[in-house]
Formats: structure tokens, sequence, C-alpha cells
């Protein structure tokens, strides 16, 4: 860990997957994207994503077969889920676990091929709904975009929100509170050592990075086990990222994905908790 304020706790899920924390019909979700090289995956050889009951662990249904990066977000009722296939953001809602819509396109590149997308991330700011993505191509790297829409249905790209394009991000995860948007990002600053940090906004165009950046940081010395059999390659963690944090009972729990930024390992996903309210968090981030 780069500092005390998320305090690190156990291995919670074994590799492949990201995950949203929601609350939808009255339980506590683990909305996982799957990837489809994970071992011990109910529909192996193919991305999706499954809904967990986050207390039981009984798996309550999966959908969106053959996308990417998932990303979850409740709003009256439903459950939306957005993935990818890369070149758009496709949606799906599910208001039983049996029964998911089919995916419809809500967002593309606006007729800019160059483009590639992997995750996303969406808040509700009270007026609109906000959502981060990464964007891969054209003249960046690999960064960070925002756009808007007033349904969940339609999107359109924020003009001038594009974060910090001179820099290494990915893998956003958006909050809003209290008038402030909160990202928190990988950020690779040295050759292949992918840390998370955060920084906040009121405009998503002017960022002020937290004094505790980085506020995850891999431990080199870890060792993590080769995805194929008979892969006699030493994998070292350089991977802290994917950082999901909610409020439980007056407590900030978090969840992050350890792992190497290759396909070749079991990554985990490990849990970070801090002692109080989200908002009381975000201020600690900032203090």
């Amino acid at each position: 860990m780069a500092n005390d304020i998320l305090i690190p706790g156990k291995k919670e899920f074994d590799g492949g997957r990201e995950i949203t924390v929601v609350y939808f019909k009255d339980r506590w979700i683990s909305v996982e994207f799957i990837r489809r090289d994970l071992i011990g995956s109910t529909h192996p050889s193919e991305h999706h994503v499954q809904l967990r009951d986050l207390d039981t662990g009984e798996i309550l249904s999966t959908g969106m077969y053959g996308l990417i990066g998932h990303h979850a977000f409740v709003w009256k009722d439903w459950l939306y889920v957005f993935a990818t296939d890369h070149s758009s953001i496709w949606m799906s809602r599910v208001r039983a676990f049996d029964a998911w819509s089919r995916p419809r396109m809500v967002f593309n590149s606006e007729n800019c091929n160059d483009f590639w997308y992997n995750n996303n991330t969406v808040v509700y700011n009270g007026e609109y709904f906000v959502m981060g993505m990464d964007l891969v191509g054209g003249p960046y790297k690999n960064t960070i975009c925002f756009a808007r829409s007033y349904d969940l249905n339609e999107w359109h790209y924020i003009p001038g929100a594009i974060y910090r394009p001179h820099l290494y991000t990915a893998a956003p995860i958006l909050k809003y509170d209290d008038g402030w948007y909160y990202l928190f990002h990988c950020r690779g600053i040295e050759k292949w050592f992918f840390e998370t940090f955060v920084a906040r906004s009121r405009d998503l165009l002017v960022w002020e990075d937290s004094p505790h950046n980085p506020i995850l940081s891999p431990d080199p010395d870890e060792i993590l086990p080769p995805l194929r059999e008979g892969d006699t390659k030493i994998y070292h963690s350089c991977n802290y990222s994917d950082l999901e944090v909610y409020e439980r009972d007056g407590k900030t729990i978090g969840y992050f994905t350890v792992a190497t930024q290759t396909a070749d390992v079991q990554a985990y996903i490990q849990r970070a908790d801090f002692d109080g309210t989200l908002r009381e968090f975000f201020a600690a981030l900032y203090s």
C-alpha cells in the first residue's frame, strides 16, 4: 500500500474480473466482469458479466456476453450495465435477475474509427449523467474521456473533457459527492508499473491530485501464479487498479485488482477499508 488511508485486507476473489458494488433488490450485489480465460468461469471462452450476492456468494444472473469492461449503475429500480466491444459502448438493463434487456448501443466514437474504448464508469450529478471511459487511439496513447447523457440511453462527448492526455491513465472509477467528481484511476508512472491515483474536479476540465497519491501501489516482491499450465516464467505484481469504493454501515469498503497488466497471470481482487463514510474518505484524501 502507498499510504495508510486505505487499510489492506484479505484476498476476496480470484482473478480475471473487475467489479462494481451496488445495492439492488434489497441486496448488496457484486457486478463482475468475467474474462473468458478465468479459471472456473460458468461461461468459459466468453467474456460476460455476472451478478453475485456479495454476502452469500450466490451467482444470481449472467449477461452481456462477448462484451468487456462492464460497469453497473442503479437508477429508479433498474440496474443498468454498460460494456464495450472496443468501438462502441453498449447498455443492458435488469429489473428482475432473470430478465436482461437486449444490449443496445448507446455511444460510439461519432464517426472517428481511430478510437478504442475499454473500461467505463457512470455517475449522476443531480442534473445529468456522466460517463468516464478509457480512450485509446488517435492522438492519445491511453487516457480517459467523458460523456454526458440525460436519459442513460444516448451519450455525447463533453467538449474538452479529456483527462491529462500527456499521462498514461486508464481504468476509471468515477464518484460524485457534494459538487466534486472524484476520479480513481490507474496511472503508469514508471515503465510497466501501475498505481492507483485519485484526482478531483468540479467541471471535468480542471483536476486536482490528492496529496496522498498514489493511494495504492503494487508490491513488486509479490509473485503471481501463471494462468497457463506449464508456464515457468516468474511474474511480479506491478498493477493495482480498478479500485471500487462504496459505503456500507457507515464504513468505506474498497476492492481493487492485483495483476500485471497482461493476460498471463491469475490476477485477484483484494479488499481495502477506510474507517468512515465515503464523504469522510473523500475528505481524508485531500487533508
